[in-house]
């Protein structure tokens, strides 16, 4: 099951759904939350290592259809962002 974790909304950030599957090892993963978290970014957040079987093939399923490489940290903001491309995150949530 995904966790929902909520930042302090910032006022200049627009409203973008966004949706992160990470694995809790995963220092890059760990990079791109902690950026979310300090933008005030609401995201659902997803740690597929840690769903039971089922859920994790259905996550990974999900990361392949967005990621077709499978890897892990993927973003996925209206668009997808793989790995920790801090630029890239930052135009995709429309930060300075």
């Amino acid at each position: 099951m995904a966790a929902v974790r909520w930042g302090t909304p910032s006022m200049e950030a627009p409203t973008r759904k966004i949706r992160l599957y990470s694995l809790s090892t995963c220092p890059a993963c760990k990079k791109v939350r902690q950026f979310l978290d300090e933008h005030g970014m609401a995201y659902e957040h997803t740690d597929v290592d840690l769903l039971d079987g089922g859920e994790q093939w259905l996550a990974s399923k999900e990361v392949k259809r967005y990621n077709p490489a499978g890897s892990y940290p993927t973003l996925v903001v209206e668009e997808v962002v793989v790995g920790f491309d801090e630029a890239r995150i930052r135009e995709a949530l429309r930060l300075p």
